[in-house]
């Protein structure tokens, strides 16, 4: 009887526990898993559509940037971005401002020959296309509110103007918040001054803005530039802007844009600057790139560097780089009105009493 009655407690207490537990609240309300579900399909099938919709719009923008360049990639672009093995260069150059595509050229028997100005037998227009649909939808995808992969689609084109693009991996959505998963932390938009941005990218008189790319500046800024310009045509010399002010997420793009070439971060950041949470020179819209006209980065000697230094320090800039060295940071880069380097450089001249005129 004792055995008999230790053994029907045992069976009463574990009823009990069971009752008590089938009477607490649940963990999760009745068909909140589903409504989850539901909700992560919605997101997904925004994200497809985001994706389809900037497609769209990029193959747009990238037909008419080829119909404005001449089938080829802007001489900046290619400069700045080091991107010669990426798409085809034209080697004919212009001819009254428009991309020169075949010359004809009399052979050793007389004979004129058409040769192609492109460097490749390949057909450099699905290539050129391709690279700038590449850019553009990655700039969208950036700015996307999903997470969306950048560099995750092969392209091919069929017939006269379908694009096909292939994901390499299919787009990821959590359908229940995982709290062991660390925060990823958005872009933020980094507080600064408020100060006026001047765009003088039509302004023809003074002419300081490179054909195919927006040239902003603060007030202060553009008016500095105005005196570089002055100075330097009475050297006999013209200034032309290749960079001025980007956006936060223009200049995250160029940050991912690097990413294929420059996969380690460290590595990246020497070359670029990561707007992640930092404040970078042309997000100020203090910080230009700057060339002499009609030449590009890859055609400036070491004489153009010199003399252009000379003519920007004039006026009151700082450049990226060491003192009378021209093999480290940017030789193009100038700095004025505020930005790190700027008061960097200030400092240094307050310490040392002696002008500095470039900083890394």
């Amino acid at each position: 009887m004792p055995l008999l009655v230790i053994i029907s407690l045992i069976i009463l207490i574990n009823l009990y526990a069971v009752l008590l537990n089938k009477n607490s609240p649940l963990k999760y309300p009745i068909g909140k898993r589903q409504f989850d579900l539901l909700k992560t399909y919605q997101k997904a099938e925004s994200a497809l559509f985001y994706i389809d919709q900037s497609a769209k719009y990029s193959l747009q923008q990238a037909v008419y940037d080829l119909a404005q360049n001449g089938a080829s990639v802007s001489e900046f672009e290619i400069n700045e971005l080091n991107l010669n093995q990426i798409f085809i260069k034209n080697k004919c150059g212009k001819f009254k401002d428009a991309y020169i595509w075949y010359e004809l050229k009399k052979d050793e028997s007389g004979n004129y020959v058409k040769n192609q100005c492109f460097d490749s037998d390949k057909n450099f227009l699905i290539i050129n296309l391709i690279y700038l649909f590449h850019k553009n939808l990655d700039q969208y995808l950036t700015n996307s509110p999903y997470n969306i992969p950048l560099n995750n689609y092969d392209y091919e084109i069929k017939d006269s103007l379908e694009l096909i693009g292939k994901a390499k991996s299919p787009l990821k959505f959590d359908i229940l918040k995982d709290e062991t998963k660390p925060v990823v932390k958005k872009p933020v938009e980094i507080q600064r001054d408020q100060q006026k941005l001047e765009d003088f990218t039509e302004e023809t008189e003074e002419n300081l803005c490179a054909k195919g790319i927006k040239c902003i500046l603060t007030e202060e800024a553009y008016n500095l530039l105005l005196d570089s310009q002055k100075i330097a045509i009475k050297k006999g010399k013209r200034l032309v802007v290749n960079s001025a002010y980007r956006s936060q997420e223009g200049q995250l793009a160029i940050w991912n844009k690097f990413a294929a070439t420059y996969p380690n971060v460290e590595d990246r950041r020497k070359r670029v600057c990561n707007p992640i949470n930092i404040e970078c020179p042309h997000t100020t819209g203090n910080a230009v790139d700057v060339v002499f006209k009609e030449k590009t980065t890859k055609t400036m000697d070491i004489n153009d560097w010199i003399l252009l230094h000379d003519i920007m320090s004039e006026a009151g800039w700082v450049r990226y780089g060491v003192e009378k060295r021209f093999d480290i940071g940017e030789p193009w880069h100038f700095e004025c009105c505020r930005t790190k380097r700027y008061i960097k450089a200030k400092e240094e001249e307050k310490r040392t009493g002696k002008k500095v005129t470039a900083i890394v």
